[in-house]
């Protein structure tokens, strides 16, 4: 058993020492750069049963359809995974990738391709609505595994993180 927990940590370990010798020069130096925003926000917050999501009011229809989503997609994961979320989840919703790249809820920049982040500090995830209803209810649904994940690696009330209940998240 030890000996395959080594062994994992010494893969981890070389993983991470490449990925960051790798790193290209200019995301290395990425603190003291300001993220570029075109607008302030005023978010509004739409309460359901376990989540809080934060929208601003040209999207308060797609809000609407995200709790409801959220919703769902909690009920199935909770069965799924045998586990329910400990506390209300945040997401948070912008109305185009556009405005999404522009979020401060999350350091560094966002790549045009990126579909949602969950955040895991704080675990917020943080979302632009897609082109269809579908594609942000996938987007929704992937994102809220990842929320999951992290709710189950808390250990304690407190809700500190812990290594040992890294055994416990689902692959």
């Amino acid at each position: 058993m030890w000996t395959v927990l080594v062994r994992l940590v010494a893969v981890f370990g070389v993983a991470a020492t490449t990925a960051i010798a790798l790193t290209p020069d200019a995301e290395a130096h990425y603190f003291g750069r300001n993220k570029v925003q075109y607008r302030e926000f005023d978010f509004e917050v739409l309460k359901t049963t376990h989540f809080d999501v934060y929208f601003y009011a040209e999207e308060r229809d797609a809000a609407a359809d995200v709790g409801r989503m959220a919703e769902r997609w909690h009920a199935r994961l909770s069965r799924l995974l045998a586990h329910s979320l400990g506390g209300r989840q945040p997401i948070v919703l912008y109305g185009a990738s556009a405005e999404f790249q522009q979020t401060n809820v999350i350091s560094g920049e966002i790549g045009e391709g990126t579909g949602g982040v969950t955040e895991g500090l704080k675990r917020r995830v943080v979302l632009p609505l897609a082109g269809t209803l579908a594609e942000t209810d996938h987007v929704l649904g992937h994102e809220l595994v990842h929320a999951f994940q992290y709710d189950m690696a808390r250990t304690d009330e407190e809700n500190q993180p812990g290594g040992a209940s890294l055994n416990r998240l689902p692959l």
